[in-house]
């Protein structure tokens, strides 16, 4: 893999990419492809300097296109960042604001009054498929099927075996669109990757929209023993490096699909994680602070790559912060479809900056909140609300958050809280509780605890 090109977005501005800008203006609408994976941790990747593990087939998306080194998920669990994520709106303003217990309901999920990236990628003309973890409802309208997907392949919980169930339950039943038919794969990560190989060869006339969510790395955690072989170190991060391993596998039979298909430069694909490493995973978040659950680097900033070699530069850093709720505002502008008039989206359409089309950063500010905890990033200052602490930071001087000026700089503080409780009152109430406790802050860098089975967060 060739070297990243240093450069901050602001640099990215040449006569060869304003060219490459004013060609890609009249490139036909894409194939869109988002890979997400579950639980892993930032400095999990060999592009994030990984030394125990390799990534190459993610790291390939990286150098044919734009690695973001500042890229967030817009809560530090599972299921609120994917309502995010395939809104492209903050999760708070329909109150989907916390995780929700492993019961089937018939009042929680993604709410029906709001759209998916899906809903309007197929109004504007694209097959949409799901496949993998849903975790945004359990009842039959909030089936992705009901969601804006032409089809799905995948589960409805928060987390599953990844070896086929004998004996299984509505919510992490294997269920092909609506029914469940009997699990005959060899092993989940693998088989995702080649569902979704097979519905890219398997293409139409129309353009696609995959969205590929691994439940790689969460718990339960279980490897082959093919994968396991050669690994080492102690028994639970042996287990993620071997998982990791077949993440890498089955993102790299969606980009070969994409190849054979001849459809590979038309195609935009997004891959970024859920939230930041968990602790009962084996993780590593290197030097950041926290860890999923948390507003500290550490569980929101997350790997975000992409790449569409006929409409984006190749191997291009991207300073400037940005977050997954960018993804439906890019993919739609990508697509030539048209944004919601009836609501706002919160997301920025990252094309321009990552064409160096403009210097300016897609977002001024990012807000985050989970109840009592929140957080803000306003160029490089940070507030982070946690428990009873309130903490000021300077990211650009101190990335891993072990400096706090709240008390040298106390002015700052309070305008960064003030805009954050102007922003929070535009958000409607949560519709449901916080299905776990808060987690204490356990500093920088601390490996995860031993595997303690799947449960759905």
């Amino acid at each position: 893999m060739r070297p990243f090109a240093n450069v901050a977005v602001a640099a990215l501005l040449s006569g060869s990419l304003s060219a490459q800008a004013t060609a890609a203006a009249a490139l036909p609408r894409p194939h869109i492809v988002v890979l997400l994976s579950d639980d892993a941790g930032y400095a999990d990747f060999s592009m994030h300097g990984a030394t125990d593990l390799q990534t190459p087939r993610i790291d390939s998306i990286a150098a044919n296109g734009i690695r973001c080194s500042n890229g967030y998920v817009s809560a530090c669990v599972c299921s609120p960042t994917r309502a995010g994520l395939l809104t492209g709106r903050y999760q708070q303003r329909f109150g989907h604001e916390f995780n929700f217990p492993a019961a089937k309901s018939e009042t929680i999920g993604l709410p029906v009054e709001e759209r998916t990236l899906a809903d309007h990628l197929h109004a504007a003309g694209y097959k949409t498929m799901a496949f993998g973890k849903w975790h945004l409802g359990y009842a039959e309208h909030f089936h992705p099927c009901a969601r804006g997907f032409d089809d799905f392949w995948g589960f409805l919980q928060g987390s599953r075996s990844y070896l086929p169930l004998a004996k299984s339950n509505p919510l992490n039943r294997l269920m092909v669109d609506r029914d469940a038919p009997a699990e005959s794969f060899d092993y989940m990560t693998d088989e995702l990757g080649r569902q979704a190989a097979k519905a890219i060869a398997a293409r139409g006339k129309e353009p696609l929209f995959l969205y590929v969510a691994f439940n790689a790395v969460h718990t339960p955690m279980q490897a082959t023993a093919a994968d396991l072989e050669g690994t080492v170190g102690p028994a639970p991060r042996r287990k993620l490096i071997a998982m990791t391993k077949a993440l890498d596998r089955a993102v790299g039979m969606v980009l070969d699909a994409l190849g054979e298909a001849g459809i590979a430069d038309d195609t935009l694909v997004f891959f970024l994680n859920d939230n930041g490493g968990a602790t009962n995973n084996a993780s590593r978040n290197g030097s950041l602070r926290g860890r999923k659950g948390q507003h500290f680097e550490g569980g929101i900033r997350v790997p975000f790559v992409a790449q569409w070699p006929k409409g984006l530069p190749k191997g291009v850093v991207c300073e400037a912060p940005v977050i997954a709720l960018d993804i439906a505002a890019t993919s739609l502008a990508a697509a030539g479809a048209p944004a919601p008039t009836d609501r706002p989206l919160d997301g920025a359409n990252l094309l321009p900056v990552w064409r160096g089309e403009t210097k300016a950063p897609p977002h001024a500010t990012l807000y985050w909140r989970a109840g009592d905890n929140f957080a803000l990033r306003a160029g490089s200052s940070k507030v982070v609300r946690h428990g009873a602490n309130t903490m000021l930071f300077d990211l650009a001087k101190d990335p891993g958050e072990r400096d706090d000026l709240a008390a040298q700089e106390p002015q700052r503080l309070q305008e960064l809280l003030a805009q954050h409780a102007a922003w929070s009152k535009q958000m409607a109430a949560p519709r449901w509780g916080n299905a776990a406790a808060n987690v204490p802050d356990e500093g920088a860098g601390k490996e995860g605890q031993a595997d303690k089975g799947g449960k759905d967060d």
